[in-house]
């Protein structure tokens, strides 16, 4: 466990962010648009640094970095943007892993944007909030970083849009008492650990975003001790979770304190909402004492060439309403020492368990409500509480 962290075999954020990206500032190459702001040119590859710069910046400049700069910054200035142009490079020089050593570090700042950057090679994490810190990050692709791609920390808040984590430990954390907002493309990909992990009674919300979490060395997402969700929002509805080809788990939901949320006002058209966990390594979702609520009918789960689809262990439980696609699995739907499990299945969005090896079984006191939910063959103990009417082939 690093940063309450939970590492296997090597889901909502609500944080609102007043994050501004205004233009203005300088030293060298002045182009004043505003009283109080000024847009300063970094130009890394003609022995400039972001570490003087940033010694002088002021609240609503504008920093635009060209080159690779081989250093690492911290910030704790507001309403500030570093602006890369999509080619400038922020390299930290390898080593660690050593925690709490960011590439690019916002500590406390407020309103901070970095757009259009590589940042790569830190002893720790690529970028790190730390100490209440609010800010964006825009089409960034953060890599080979030592410890976390990106960590969101200390009650800090985050919106991340088109960004790229691959090659780090883990890719993004977000952890004690903090919140992330994913929006656009996200991708969390070929990491040695875990795609993305939620930690520490903290959110990482889906609004709108296509999120893929795939071929990580452990699992796609981890929620230790936080909610993963995709709200309500007309702006959320359309959201994808993908953890495919993952080293263990696809997604873990991991204590009685951890959920998965999904909500919406309309399955059809843009309100689907889908969560795809395929050919991982272990199970699709695990569901270890915490809980998947899915109450509306506007989720998709699609769980296909697992160990087991979706595996309830612990006192686990869920409301799913429609929209589970369970199949080709070695165990489609297991529960065992579950708590309460409640499957139904809507004319809108049907729910299918069928062509695993094992389709749905349920052992060791676990209660179920399964109703209208289409099932190859059902196996309970003589311990189990069940009722319903589910469907057969």
């Amino acid at each position: 466990m690093t940063h309450a962290r939970m590492l296997v075999g090597a889901v909502v954020v609500v944080g609102w962010l007043g994050v501004l990206g205004l233009s203005g500032s300088l030293d060298r190459g002045v182009g004043v648009v505003g009283a109080d702001s000024a847009v300063k040119k970094v130009k890394c590859d003609n022995g400039q640094t972001l570490t003087e710069a940033l010694k002088k910046a002021k609240p609503g400049d504008t920093l635009q970095v060209t080159g690779t700069c081989h250093e690492r910054v911290i910030i704790t200035t507001d309403r500030l943007t570093l602006d890369g142009g999509g080619s400038a490079v922020l390299d930290g020089g390898g080593g660690g892993p050593t925690a709490f050593e960011g590439v690019v570090t916002i500590d406390g700042a407020h309103g901070v944007t970095l757009t259009g950057f590589t940042i790569q090679n830190g002893p720790g994490e690529g970028i790190l909030g730390l100490h209440g810190a609010a800010f964006a990050v825009q089409q960034t692709t953060v890599q080979q970083n030592a410890t976390i791609g990106i960590a969101v920390a200390d009650g800090s808040t985050a919106d991340l849009t088109d960004c790229t984590m691959q090659g780090n430990g883990v890719g993004i954390d977000v952890f004690t008492s903090s919140s992330a907002i994913l929006r656009g493309a996200i991708t969390s990909s070929q990491n040695t650990g875990n795609g993305a992990e939620v930690n520490g009674q903290s959110m990482l919300e889906i609004r709108g975003a296509q999120v893929q979490l795939n071929n990580n060395g452990g699992a796609g997402l981890v929620a230790g001790s936080g909610q993963v969700a995709i709200f309500g929002f007309t702006a959320a509805q359309g959201s994808t979770l993908t953890a495919n080809g993952n080293g263990n788990f696809g997604i873990i939901i991991f204590t009685p304190q951890s959920q998965l949320t999904i909500y919406g006002s309309d399955f059809f058209g843009s309100g689907a909402n889908v969560i795809t966990a395929a050919n991982n390594g272990a199970d699709g979702i695990l569901v270890s004492a915490g809980f998947i609520a899915s109450p509306l009918g506007t989720g998709k789960f699609v769980l296909e060439h697992n160990t087991t689809g979706l595996n309830f262990i612990e006192g686990a439980g869920a409301v799913i309403r429609g929209g589970l696609s369970v199949q080709n699995n070695g165990t489609g739907v297991l529960a065992d020492g579950a708590g309460t499990l409640t499957l139904v299945s809507v004319p809108s969005n049907p729910s299918v368990v069928e062509n695993n090896g094992t389709d749905v079984d349920l052992k060791f006191g676990t209660r179920a409500t399964v109703d209208g939910v289409t099932i190859g063959t059902i196996t309970c103990d003589g311990t189990v509480l069940s009722r319903g009417t589910p469907m057969y082939p």
